[in-house]
């Protein structure tokens, strides 16, 4: 699979398209974003901007659901742009997820996006727990956070299926070679088994001192390895219960 990434006057378009609260927009035949989860602050409305991906091919009532969150905060957007960026990747690689549908929500605290650190945080504001609550019910198949964490190193945690675990074990092997092409691959792994028939769940713990660009790239490229991945397992599993 090979990423390459648009024009930084494009990606520039594309964060302004976000961050300006565009009430209905298109961006490709597979891409679509619009305001949900309206919030009120101080007497000012805000909106979450959230992209749905719908997997080319024909329309099937049995495609996989998976939810992404960027918890940016007071004092990061690193979550929002490294979600922003693999949405830029979609752009370019529509079949990377299969026939799966995205549902991607890259900036769970709009009032941050604006105020910085004049805004409340996660944990001092219920409604931003509600609102992820809410989108989260709409992944039935999996799930996927991504945090700034005060780690020293780049971490997934959660529980998938043991077919994924392996695939990303097989990953984990050849990460050196990933880096090489610029995929930063995590260096723990604290995952739990979960049955295929369960959904999926994982968090990145990206460290908070990766807000460089070309972190951000390697982080959001494996998050597009990631769920390449499991649209891969995904799709196999369909073709097996089909026979």
């Amino acid at each position: 699979m090979h990423l390459t990434t648009l024009h930084p006057d494009l990606r520039k378009n594309l964060r302004n398209l976000v961050q300006g609260y565009v009430e209905h927009c298109e961006f490709s035949p597979t891409l679509t974003g619009r305001i949900d989860f309206p919030i009120y602050y101080m007497g000012f409305k805000y909106g979450a901007p959230v992209f749905t991906h719908t997997g080319p091919g024909k329309v099937a009532d049995d495609r996989p659901v998976v939810g992404m969150i960027g918890w940016n905060t007071p004092s990061s957007q690193l979550p929002s742009q490294i979600l922003l960026e693999f949405v830029e990747i979609l752009t370019q690689h529509p079949r990377l997820a299969d026939n799966s549908v995205l549902r991607m929500l890259p900036v769970a605290n709009p009032v941050a996006l604006e105020l910085d650190e004049d805004a409340p945080s996660r944990e001092d504001w219920d409604t931003l727990g509600r609102l992820a609550d809410q989108f989260k019910e709409q992944a039935a198949d999996g799930w996927i956070e991504v945090h700034a964490a005060e780690v020293e190193d780049f971490t997934i945690a959660g529980e998938i299926s043991p077919a994924l675990y392996k695939a990303l074990e097989k990953s984990k092997i050849v990460a050196s070679f990933r880096e090489r092409n610029g995929i930063k691959f995590p260096g723990i792994l604290n995952l739990k088994p979960v049955r295929p028939d369960e959904r999926w769940q994982v968090r990145l713990l990206v460290p908070t001192t990766w807000d460089d660009s070309r972190s951000i790239r390697a982080v959001a490229r494996f998050l597009a390895r990631l769920v390449h991945l499991q649209a891969r397992i995904a799709s196999r599993q369909r073709k097996t219960v089909g026979r």
